[in-house]
């Protein structure tokens, strides 16, 4: 079998299309669903913003009756405001066509080169382990391919999907659980934008819910959530297709003190959606408030996509309190993965 690996030709329409049903291949393997984008929505989803830029490549076969094939995918994602001496790499390869050298090749072909070109020092990757594996087996292949590039674990996530719908019942007996702890506190839902007035204090509870991340040994500047960036990444995710419904806790003194948000495709066709974040001020926690804003936006779920089959989150193994929130949801593990951060000199 003989692989080519090129830079992807966003302004293809059948590579597009080829490019998508990879994604849906590996979306369902991964987390038992996908989510299913016009060329439009995924040419908007890869198109580079103010904040960072991308550059992506193709792993290409040749097809027993004559054509090509995409069976693999690299990126290299830059970071421009922030984090500007980090490059996050990444590579993937469809389910059937996995154990054949065809990651190796976009290491070595693409991401290694991209790496050298960039001029920074910072490598940054995720990889996908067994839910029951050794993080640090030498035999495991995303390991092979760290060692490649020079990088080593730097945290352990584990990601969990949550079969739905959900019962009305677990819903209602998990509001049950919080109501009493709420004391004067209320939730409010948005549905799609954040409201003009809030943006200020939304930004500050995104910037402290990545300066909360419990991320282990991880190098990382948290981002400043701007007025201006929060409408950016609202903008992107109209052309992309994608839903944002959030939850945010309101102290008695009116402030903002949590937040929880899912995103989804907003189509018939996709099945899959990500719980993004869930964060309760420090001097707030106590109240149940995580578990309130949960229940608030998962409950929204079944009117505003009822087609979602899996909702899809990631905690550091070292957040026990999330992790015990998701599992009360029934959140289940589908696989750990590792964050790999070093230096090299390659």
């Amino acid at each position: 079998m003989h692989v080519s690996i090129r830079p992807l030709v966003p302004t293809s329409d059948l590579e597009l299309d080829q490019y998508q049903a990879l994604g849906t291949a590996i979306d369902e393997d991964s987390f038992g669903g996908s989510q299913s984008l016009t060329r439009e929505q995924l040419r908007a989803a890869i198109t580079d913003s103010p904040y960072w830029s991308t550059r992506r490549w193709v792993a290409v076969v040749e097809t027993m009756e004559g054509g090509e094939s995409i069976v693999g995918r690299a990126s290299v994602f830059l970071p421009l405001q922030e984090n500007r001496e980090t490059i996050a790499v990444g590579a993937s390869v469809h389910p059937a066509f996995r154990g054949r050298g065809i990651a190796t090749a976009l290491v070595e072909e693409a991401l290694i080169p991209a790496i050298r070109e960039s001029g920074r020092t910072l490598v940054e990757a995720y990889g996908e382990i067994p839910a029951d594996g050794d993080p640090d087996s030498e035999e495991l292949p995303v390991q092979r391919l760290a060692a490649r590039l020079g990088i080593t674990r730097k945290n352990l996530a584990v990601c969990r999907a949550l079969p739905l719908p959900l019962e009305d019942s677990l819903l209602d007996a998990l509001q049950a659980e919080v109501d009493p702890e709420l004391g004067e506190y209320r939730l409010e839902l948005w549905d799609g934008e954040i409201p003009e007035e809030h943006l200020e204090p939304y930004g500050l509870l995104m910037r402290q819910l990545e300066l909360d991340d419990p991320d282990e040994d991880v190098e990382h500047e948290a981002p400043d959530y701007t007025p201006e960036r929060i409408r950016e990444s609202e903008r992107r995710m109209r052309e992309r297709g994608t839903v944002r419904i959030t939850a945010v806790a309101v102290a008695p003194d009116g402030s903002f003190v949590g937040n929880s948000e899912v995103h989804l495709h907003d189509a018939p066709r996709s099945t899959l959606g990500w719980q993004e974040n869930t964060l309760v001020m420090p001097e707030h926690r106590g109240h149940r408030l995580g578990l309130a804003l949960k229940v608030a936006t998962h409950r929204q779920l079944r009117e505003r996509a009822p087609q979602l089959r899996s909702l899809v989150t990631w905690n550091s193994h070292v957040n026990p309190w999330m992790i015990s929130i998701n599992e009360k949801l029934g959140y289940e593990i589908r696989f750990r993965e590792l964050v790999l951060q070093g230096r090299p000199q390659l």
